[in-house]
């Protein structure tokens, strides 16, 4: 891309200069005060609170449910089975050769996971409806069991969950590119890795919630949900319990974390909105820690037996890769297979990769669903390239800047299409690397390692990259997906006789800022002051429609809408106060919320005039003028993907005695474009890598053979915390994107390449042991030590 059009679309219509800006976002004050309104905080007349009876089994028919002893406990008002009542979730995902399980809000005849909801018992407190939950005795029939994804693909044995199926195969696809095996036939060396990574959950601050408030007198439901798309909500509560939309009203309060599982809906929301319909008051269910580990957002758990062709001097030739995922009993509402299949379509990275096959199997266990968690399967794609181009770069005698250096592709072949059909718009990544090893001094720390060394201190570097498509276009979507779903976003902007300015989004943020951010965007196009902005999302009543936020979409689509939405009011805003003036619209600007002519800048309207005669002093208007100043737009982008890439260094300490690891410094440098508030951007950046570390090296859902988390609580479940992050270092270059703006995605990228760089980091720091190498995730002390002794023997 030319300097020209870089900067054309970086440029906002008036003078000022929001975009760009490090603002302290407008609500964090708030937040840090405790002033935050989130679900559980909502409190409505009459309200009742569910509870709900899971499984205890893996595997299991019901065989009878006996609720007598729950019903009669005071304070209980409804006990719901899916006997009754149990509606059927719908599907917005139809992709050849995928299958569609049934799943119901409450299990009837059958549970395939611990944890899957059996009955829902509504109470005057959740502690009488927990209670309740121990009064009900059910006599189950236990089935085999299977937990091993690659048993239950080859030797199912009895552990089918679906007898219909004859076996555990949710999903099969595969890809092949003309020229592969000839690539290999050539290749001058050749390796293959088993590489497996772990299950782990996303692990909001604020768990799942929802508050249902049907109105048996006007037939209407209001739904308060902690959720990322708040109007894919509304839809799919109006599909799944068959009730006209324009009767649903869902609202997001303040939502602490989505982190992806908030873009899916489980059974247990599902019949909290049933219980209210059926009491006709509110009911609220919030998920508990146990309960949020048990079910929600299980995701990663792959493995990869992924072959590598190369020449001596490490050109990359091409990959073979075949899958298996490990989904648990199903995907989720709404994305379903799609983790793996964006693993799939991630494997290439950077690089200039021509040559490209793989066999995707997406299979079934006895394990809580496979639900979308952020990075949402790149992160295991980043792992699987990442590793094995240092595995390659140690094999042929490679530093592992170089291997890279040699592989990724250059700014003058951009744009460019993967193999399997994903184009990449713009960007530098060799630039990005190269400031990455300057922003860390590559080499100074080379020099370090080696004197401590000496010391016998055993310090590695490990380096790792990654693209990421972000928010995709309707084409992608509905066609290689096979998703019902839109990759556009809208805003609706009103001004009031006072001139101030409300947006309203069909976005819905969970801490990412928009009301600050968007607020800079609009300001610097509409050419208004920052402060009389007011940003409005998360209320489908008051907001057009929208997808919400994930695939690090939300600044790129919404941004966009946000400029469209502006530049269509500042024309009618110019065109009144060029009447009132007697200029030319064309002579006039706006800048600060004034409007002024370019030729007399002391012949001006303030915004406030102009938006007073548009609505109160309307007979002022041109002839033929609508009164308002009310606008809306939508905005999907032109390239089917926008890609945002970064690498990362990561710094870390080996004690070979113990096994522990030390993370000490992290490096980052990202390109995401152009940066609306950097502050705000790096901060997303910081939480991003932090829970990249915390899959990298703590956390894991852990099943023992009879289907039971081992890890349903946080004295199992580690987490990072402050003291166990690194000193993170974090810079940007921003190539603008070919969209409106110029934006990129951000908000997931830093929990891509983590653990990549972090396993990467700890072989070099075990290579004078020639340890075997990392092949599997999570990268914890007891794995250090098991491959010393492994060495060792």
């Amino acid at each position: 891309m030319s300097e020209t059009i870089a900067e054309a679309l970086r440029e906002p219509l008036s003078e000022q200069k929001m975009v760009g800006k490090s603002i302290k976002p407008r609500k964090d004050l708030q937040l840090l005060r405790g002033e935050g309104g989130y679900t559980d905080d909502l409190k409505l007349p009459n309200m009742v609170y569910a509870a709900f009876l899971r499984s205890p089994y893996a595997h299991a028919r019901i065989k009878s449910i006996d609720t007598t002893r729950a019903r009669e406990l005071e304070g209980v008002v409804y006990v719901l089975t899916g006997r009754e009542t149990a509606k059927q979730l719908v599907y917005w995902m139809q992709k050849p050769g995928m299958r569609t399980p049934e799943r119901l809000s409450l299990a009837t005849d059958k549970v395939r996971f611990v944890g899957e909801p059996i009955v829902a018992i509504a109470a005057t407190s959740r502690a009488i409806a927990e209670d309740a939950v121990e009064l009900i005795s059910i006599e189950y029939e236990p089935l085999p069991v299977t937990i091993d994804a690659e048993k239950s693909l080859l030797e199912p044995g009895e552990a089918i969950l679906y007898e219909e199926w004859k076996d555990n195969v949710l999903f099969h696809d595969q890809h092949r590119t003309e020229g592969t095996d000839e690539a290999f036939r050539s290749a001058e060396c050749i390796l293959k890795e088993r590489l497996e990574s772990n299950r782990y959950s996303p692990t909001p601050i604020e768990t799942r919630g929802i508050l249902a408030s049907y109105d048996r007198t006007e037939k209407t439901l209001l739904v308060y949900a902690s959720t990322q798309f708040p109007h894919v909500l509304r839809t799919f509560l109006s599909q799944t319990l068959d009730f006209p939309e324009n009767k649903i009203r869902v609202i997001a309060p303040k939502v602490g974390g989505g982190f992806g599982i908030k873009s899916a809906v489980f059974q247990d929301e599902v019949s909290t909105v049933i219980l209210s319909m059926k009491l006709g008051r509110p009911v609220k269910w919030i998920e508990d820690r146990k309960e949020h580990l048990l079910v929600a957002g299980h995701e990663r758990q792959q493995v990869h037996y992924v072959e590598c062709a190369f020449k001596n001097d490490g050109t990359l030739l091409a990959v073979r890769d075949k899958i298996i995922a490990d989904f648990g009993s199903s995907g989720t509402f709404w994305t379903e297979v799609q983790p793996a299949m964006l693993t799939c379509a991630s494997i290439p990275g950077p690089y200039r990769l021509r040559y490209y096959d793989f066999d995707l199997w997406c299979v079934v266990t006895n394990k809580a669903p496979c639900g979308p968690h952020r990075g949402f399967g790149r992160p295991v794609a980043a792992y699987v390239v990442e590793r094995m181009m240092d595995i390659a770069a140690r094999k042929l005698g490679l530093d592992p800047v170089e291997i890279r250096l040699r592989n990724m592709l250059d700014p003058k072949e951009l744009p460019w299409r993967t193999p399997i059909g994903v184009l990449y718009d713009t960007g530098n990544y060799k630039d990005v690397l190269k400031r990455t090893l300057k922003l860390a001094r590559y080499d100074e720390l080379r020099k370090e390692q080696q004197k401590l060394l000496r010391e016998e201190k055993f310090v590695g570097l490990g380096l790792a990259t990654y693209v990421e498509y972000t928010a995709p276009a309707s084409s992608r979507l509905q066609g290689p997906l096979g998703w019902a779903v839109g990759g556009w976003e809208s805003c609706r902007l009103s001004a009031d006789p006072s001139g101030k300015i409300t947006a309203y989004l069909g976005m819905a943020g969970q801490g990412q800022a928009h009301e600050t951010v968007f607020a800079q965007i609009i300001s610097d196009e509409l050419g208004v002051k920052f402060e009389d902005i007011v940003v409005e999302e998360g209320d489908t009543m008051h907001s057009p429609y929208g997808f919400g936020a994930w695939a690090s979409r939300g600044t790129v689509t919404t941004g966009g809408a946000c400029i469209k939405a502006s530049r269509k009011m500042r024309e009618k805003v110019l065109q009144i106060a060029a009447h009132l003036l007697k200029e030319s619209s064309e002579d006039l600007q706006i800048n600060e919320s004034l409007i002024s002519s370019k030729k007399s800048p002391n012949k001006s309207l303030s915004f406030r005039e102009v938006a007073d005669v548009s609505l109160r002093l309307s007979s002022k208007l041109p002839e033929d003028l609508e009164p308002g100043l009310d606008v809306i737009s939508f905005y999907e982008p032109d390239a089917p993907t926008t890609c945002s890439y970064a690498t990362h260094l990561a710094l870390v300490e080996v004690d070979p005695e113990t096994g522990s690891i030390k993370l000490l410094k992290y490096f980052i440098v990202d390109d995401s474009g152009v940066l609306v508030n950097p502050l705000t951007a790096h901060g997303q950046v910081h939480g991003s890598l932090a829970h990249g570390i915390g899959g990298a090296m703590l956390e894991e859902l852990a099943y023992d053979s009879d289907g039971q988390l081992a890890s349903s609580t946080f004295v199992d479940y580690l987490l990072p915390t402050a003291d166990s992050m690194p000193e993170v270092f974090v810079d940007s270059i921003e190539i603008p994107s070919l969209t409106l703006g110029g934006f990129k995605g951000l908000g997931e990228g830093a929990a891509i390449p983590t653990a990549a760089a972090i396993t990467n980091a700890i072989d070099d720091a075990l290579s004078t042991f020639d340890a075997k190498r990392f092949l599997e995730l999570p990268a914890k002390p007891e794995m250090v030590l098991s491959l010393l002794k492994r060495n060792a023997h």
